[in-house]
């Protein structure tokens, strides 16, 4: 796009979220014609700001559901409430790099919002605690999940550019024993049968000091893919001949299944001697396991991997979570001090064996290539905060926090065949081996001081200072990195994240807010790469082992949160300008590995709208929809991009319509579900710089069942039209095949049957 046809179009841009604004505002009024005859709408609390307020008056652009509200629309991961979410998507990023340009399927998963993209750019949290994004827990016993947009520096770190994801886990209750069974049955088209059993167990171990919290689950998800070998290759595959004698002929059915397994358990202790006091201890545990790569090659309705050789594929990830927070109130405020723990393995296997002939060596016939990856993750946290209750017109939160997390990546590629079908050139068959343990670390010191200056008008600011640190060595060796290679390199900053915010309660229904924050990431080293990568990096004006430049970028927001007919109809709507300075973007390289450049900048610029509604009596209305406009508006260089690129996997429009129906049945009540998700089409680099179009999809899921008691009972379909949308696609761990992407797919049509049992 031209410079002019760039200018011209900024004022519709701008134009379109106005109008939204307001009709955020006006849109609701026409339910004032409605019969008022049912009861008002669920009341959310959050903790955004570190302290419990309704949704409705927290001066950020924030989408929350309830643990129970996920029960009922059976919703087991966070993927699939994020298509509810507007201005979020789900993908696949670039990972840890190394012969290749990625980690593989099992940590590569990012979340992008508002168009921030890449990692660290989104924080996750675990109650306080922060994990990694790619984590998708499906155990936890949640109380509520919290997405806030926009910059989150100030009170939740450096991770938080983009926005913050919270999972916010039950407590336990010393009130009573309680608890639930539950067990689901399913059929996917094509994979066949799965299940899911979980239990809950809360105990009261001391009345009124000392409970206990007990889940435990166990799942498995069929796979969708044949596997096959030895046999005719897909007419877009490059053919070679198999090896010297012939290649055995075989194939797998249902490849890319999932064994997931795991156990959380929670302490609540208020001891009578310390009045005010309350210790929380939480253990979360899970295994998952895949015997293959859940992807398509090519197109999304490619269910056939079909490979050379006999190299099966799998994936691992186990990680468990420990952490203990103590809380003390008094009369003024209240003290938290937590810590947490956590360690994750993650291991990938891959088969690289046509990329390996092709793309590296150019071999005269096909070996065996498999590259198996381990990432070993152990992440320490700490936090000291106050929060203050104050019976003034000022409240403070301030903390401390400390971080420390130490990563040690090991890859090894070996190719059976490999010395022989080279001539013995190289005298091995181990064609690339690396190890590289890295850390980063972060001291941050923050307050955000909030201001009554009126009843109706409220003032608060914040900010955030933070030390951070890296450093890496990178040990490589092996015919493809060149010889051995031994190289250690460390990079240290101070970073701020300052936030603004002025909120006006325009009546006791309608809020008016608008804020100024800044978000940042840290900069880092990249790995030396080997010697055949020179003249790529020369023509980016590279050098080996450069370092890549932190980025930040401040965000603009203005938002309207309403309340209409008696709270039976609650809109938030909010429009935002991101801009984005610097922003680290990966580049792969002709040579298969892959680095990460600063661009110059990039923009952002969209809207959020939710609507809750119950209309009338039994029925209850969801809508959202989001609008971004992300892009590359100052290139460079060395990122390989282009002004005007649109950036990673960030659709321009995300839309969601969900409603729910009760029908009283006596003693019974029945209940019907309906949910419609729209994502608008996207562009991944993974596969060409030139950017690879991932069309638009929609979803239809349906729901019914009853209750009756203890007792739940629903039927479910989800993706009733049986539609294979393109979630993302996978930044290869060895190299790209040309022209052959590799798709992570929308589940097909899933029939089930769900009981629960409360007690």
């Amino acid at each position: 796009m031209s410079q002019t046809t760039h200018a011209q179009a900024q004022p519709g841009r701008l134009r379109i979220p106005l109008v939204l604004l307001l009709c955020g505002w006006a849109l609701p009024a026409l339910a004032d014609e409605l019969k008022d005859t049912g009861a008002g709408l669920e009341e959310i609390t959050v903790t955004a700001q570190r302290r419990t307020e309704s949704l409705q008056v927290v001066p950020i652009s924030i989408s929350a559901i309830t643990g129970d509200s996920l029960d009922n629309l059976g919703i087991k991961r966070f993927s699939e409430y994020a298509s509810m979410v507007p201005n979020l998507s789900v993908g696949s990023g670039a990972g840890s790099g190394g012969a290749g340009t990625g980690f593989g399927v099992s940590t590569t998963k990012t979340i992008t919002i508002r168009g921030v993209f890449g990692d660290n750019t989104t924080g996750v949290y675990l109650d306080d605690s922060p994990v990694p994004p790619s984590m998708d827990p499906r155990l936890l016993e949640l109380d509520r999940v919290e997405v806030l947009r926009g910059p989150q520096g100030t009170l939740f770190g450096a991770g938080s550019m983009g926005g913050t994801v919270r999972y916010v886990a039950r407590d336990a209750s010393t009130d009573r024993a309680s608890g639930k069974v539950e067990a689901e049955g399913s059929y996917v088209d094509r994979g066949g049968g799965g299940y899911s059993v979980n239990a809950t167990l809360n105990v009261p171990l001391v009345a009124d000091n000392v409970a206990l919290r007990v889940s435990a689950l166990s799942a498995f998800d069929p796979g969708l893919f044949t596997r096959t070998w030895g046999g005719p290759l897909d007419p877009r595959s490059p053919i070679l001949p198999f090896p010297p004698g012939g290649a055995p002929v075989g194939e797998k059915k249902h490849v890319g299944d999932e064994q997931d397994t795991g156990v959380m358990a929670s302490l609540h202790l208020t001891p009578e001697v310390v009045p005010g006091l309350t210790v929380t201890p939480l253990f979360i545990y899970q295994k998952s396991s895949s015997n293959g790569y859940p992807l398509a090659d090519y197109t999304a309705n490619n269910f056939a991997q079909t490979r050379p050789l006999d190299v099966p594929e799998a994936v691992g990830d186990t990680w468990n979570f420990e952490s203990l927070t103590v809380k003390q109130e008094l009369g003024f405020g209240r003290f938290i001090v937590l810590g947490n723990h956590f360690y994750r393995d993650g291991y990938d296997l891959e088969d690289t064996t046509d990329a390996n002939a092709v793309v590296f060596w150019g071999l005269p016939y096909y070996v065996p290539a498999p590259i198996v990856d381990h990432l070993y993750f152990r992440d320490w946290t700490g936090e000291a905060r106050f929060e203050s209750t104050f019976q003034g017109p000022v409240q403070f939160v301030s903390g401390v926090y400390w971080s420390q997390e130490d990563r040690f990546y090991h890859q090894y590629y070996n190719a059976p065949g490999f010395n022989v079908a080279t001539g013995g050139v190289y005298g091995t068959d181990l064609t690339f081996l690396q190890n590289t343990p890295n850390a980063d670390r972060q001291r941050a010191a923050y307050a955000d001081v909030t201001y009554q200056a009126t009843r109706a008008l409220e003032f608060s600011a914040g900010v955030r200072l933070a030390h951070l640190e890296h450093d890496g060595t990178y040990v490589a060796s092996g015919p493809l990195n060149g010889g051995v290679s031994s190289d250690y390199a460390a990079h240290s900053e101070n970073d701020k994240a300052p936030r603004f915010t002025g909120k006006y309660q325009l009546s006791a229904d309608h809020m008016v807010y608008a804020s100024a924050a800044k978000g940042f990431r840290i900069g880092g080293t990249n790995p030396y790469v080997p010697p055949q990568c020179g003249p790529a990096l020369a023509s980016l004006g590279i050098t080996n082992g450069n370092e890549f430049k932190s980025d930040s970028l401040w965000s603009y927001e203005l938002g309207l949160k309403s309340s209409w007919m008696d709270g039976r109809i609650k809109t938030r709507v909010a429009v935002y300008d991101i801009e984005w300075k610097n922003t680290q973007h990966t580049v792969v390289l002709p040579c298969e590995w892959s680095i990460v450049a600063n661009v110059g900048s990039t923009s952002s610029r969209g809207f959020e709208l939710e609507i809750d509604a119950a209309p009338i009596e039994h029925l209850t209305v969801n809508v959202s929809t989001g609008y971004e406009d992300a892009k590359v508006t100052q290139a460079s260089q060395e990122s390989d991009t282009i002004e005007g690129q649109p950036l990673q996997n960030t659709p321009r429009w995300t839309a969601a319509t969900t409603l729910q129906y009760s029908i009283p049945l006596g003693e019974r009540t029945g209940f019907v579900m309906g949910q419609y998700t729209y994502t608008d089409s996207r562009v991944s680099y993974n596969d060409s710089p030139t950017g690879l179009s991932l069309p638009a999809y929609s979803l239809v899921n349906l729901r019914a069942g009853f209750n009756q008691g203890p007792w739940q009972a629903a039927l479910f379909v989800k993706n009733l039209f049986n539609t294979l949308g393109v979630t993302g696609d996978l930044l290869p761990d060895g190299a790209q095949l040309p022209d052959r992407p590799r798709l992570f797919v929308t589940r097909p049509r899933t029939i089930g049957i769900q009981i629960r049992r409360d007690f």
